[in-house]
């Protein structure tokens, strides 16, 4: 709840009776923004959606190459997994410190390496990391490695 002097700001409100009612200071609160008066419940889903909307992250994964050349690849949004998945590719993007590594890790064009594509969509920010098998730093190799897991999951259950 906020106090008269949060809605009104440093100056006193002044009424020609000297008194506010109630209804004003909602009126009031709802104009500025502040408070509950006047929100009805369907704004507060709306803002509520709007904010897990803006809080989805979405990662696309590729690993290509390697002895056979084979292609593993799976594109997860967090909106659609369990909250103990989200909870630790938060973390593992977190330590890995995704956000500032390079753009590319090590030569593309490494023999019989695993190349890997790794984009995240996360709020206002997107970034991508393409990283060979032996410039992989050790921080990121987790994040890799559970990527490569949910990519062969999907690939043997599609529809999961």
């Amino acid at each position: 709840m906020y106090s008269l002097r949060e809605i009104a700001g440093p100056r006193p409100i002044r009424h020609p009776r000297g008194k506010l009612s109630l209804a004003c200071l909602c009126l009031l609160a709802a104009t500025q923004g502040l408070g509950r008066c006047a929100e009805p419940r369907a704004d507060q889903e709306q803002l509520r959606a709007a904010a897990t909307v803006e809080d989805t992250m979405r990662i696309h994964f590729t690993r290509s190459g390697g002895f056979a050349g084979l292609q593993l690849s799976v594109s997860v949004a967090s909106d659609t997994l369990p909250e103990q998945d989200v909870a630790e590719l938060r973390r593992l993007i977190d330590e890995s410190d995704f956000f500032v590594l390079p753009a590319v890790l090590g030569d593309s064009a490494a023999a019989d390496q695993f190349l890997y594509k790794v984009t995240v969509e996360q709020a206002a920010q997107q970034h991508t990391v393409e990283v060979t098998e032996d410039a992989t730093p050790a921080a990121l190799q987790p994040l890799l490695d559970w990527l490569t897991r949910a990519a062969r999951r999907a690939r043997r259950d599609p529809d999961a």
